[in-house]
Parts: structure tokens; sequence; C-alpha cells
């Protein structure tokens, strides 16, 4: 039977990035499958510059099931001072940058859209030839090496992770999932029966869900050094029985 790894999240704001033109920086209400990859692997400890990290975003696969009757969307406008290019000078921190000739300074603007009050519960299935097992993943969820935070450094965790292996089909993982995280007060209150719309990454992995919708995303990352990313089919629908 196959194993999964069944974590949740919850946080006051969240901000799933999507593709990034001009001075807006939107956000998906659906975690993108390149930020999931960044919080396990923070979690594992793999560094942002280490070689291993692209071998890592090809394996796992995930689900998600979102709560967001309660969720609102915002935005706010940012002004951040930065260098100007220089690929001869690095500068560690953000303290070196500042403190560089204010003439050599530039200002960039955006606005950043968040949401806030969506509870998630993701499911996470490791491929064949995975660099780390279900179960090595779930221990680093319980003692991340790093900071983890969702989407953004403002976005810090509101609950733990609370990471549980489940074996079974998809659809029993999610039905699970749903039973396993009733049973604590805080949590049962983010709940929300109607939230019945469900999101994955293959198609026919479960029979018993349903195809409703089919989207490209852009988030599935090919090379961390040069910033490539290429697209990725994502599923939606919902399970039988469940509408």
């Amino acid at each position: 039977m196959t194993k999964h790894l069944i974590f949740q999240i919850y946080a006051p704001f969240t901000s799933w990035g999507e593709p990034a033109v001009g001075e807006v920086r939107h956000s998906n209400v659906i975690p993108s499958r390149s930020a999931l990859l960044g919080l396990v692997a923070a979690a594992l400890g793999i560094r942002r510059d280490d070689s291993q990290l692209d071998n890592f975003n090809c394996h796992y696969h995930f689900a998600i099931r979102p709560f967001i009757s309660q969720c609102s969307w915002f935005s706010d406008f940012h002004t951040l001072q930065v260098p100007k290019a220089n690929k001869k000078q690095y500068l560690a921190t953000r303290f070196d940058e500042l403190r560089r000739d204010p003439q050599e300074l530039e200002t960039l603007l955006s606005r950043r859209e968040y949401y806030n009050d969506v509870y998630y519960q993701i499911v996470m299935t490791e491929t064949e030839n995975a660099p780390y097992l279900v179960m090595d993943i779930k221990q680093a969820l319980l003692t991340p090496t790093f900071p983890l935070y969702i989407g953004r450094k403002n976005s810090p965790l509101a609950l733990p992770l609370s990471p549980v292996i489940f074996e079974g089909s998809l659809s029993e993982a999610f039905i699970f999932a749903d039973q396993h995280y009733q049973q604590y007060p805080s949590i049962s209150l983010l709940l929300d029966e109607k939230a019945s719309e469900y999101y994955w990454e293959n198609a026919g992995q479960d029979a018993t869900l349903v195809v409703k919708k089919i989207q490209l995303r852009y988030d599935q990352p090919i090379n961390r050094k040069r910033w490539q990313f290429e697209s990725r089919l994502q599923y939606s629908g919902y399970l039988t029985g469940s509408e």
C-alpha cells in the first residue's frame, strides 16, 4: 500500500507566489508545488545553494485540501532599497547592502498579495528513488533545521504541522486527515464540511477522485541556481459521494 505523509498548514498570512510581472506579486489561494518543496527542504536542512536540491525537487507528489470559507484577501504596499547590480561584489547581509553609498541604492516598489485564515491539509507522497523517505520527512517537520514560514518571511506558522504517516489510497488519506485533526479543539473550529474541493498532481491517481477542473501552473522548479521553473498540470475535483 502507498505510504503518505499528512500534515497541516495554518498561518495568519499565506502567500503562494505566482509568476511575477511588474510591481504586483500575486498569490494563489492554493499552495504552489515549489513552496511546499521549499518548506520541506528547509525542515530537512537543505540549503538553497545545495546541489542536491534540483534532484530533491523532482520527487514527491502533493495533494491539498483547502478550507477557505473563513478566508479573506488583501495586499500591502512595499518600498525596498536595493543596491545597483554588481556581479563582482558579494553582499552577504541586508546591512551590507544598506551601508553602501546612498547614490548606489535604488528603490523598488511592489504590491504583495496575501490570504489569511486559510487552513490546509497536505498529503505528501514519495516517488521511486526519492532521496528522503516520508518517515524521515515527518521527523524533520517535527524538529525543523531552519525556521519555517508560509510563502514569505512575515508569515510564520500559527499551528504545529502535526505530521502523521498513513498507508492507503489518496482518498483514504484525506478521509483519515479529516478525522485525525478533528480531535484537536483548536483545529476543529477551522474545519468546514463544505470544503469538498481537493487538488492533486497525477491524473488517475485515485479512481474515487473526480476531476472537475485542470489548471496549468508554473511552479515546478527545475534549476534553483538559475531560478527556472516549468509548467505542470494541477487537477481539482471532489471525492465520490462528497457532493
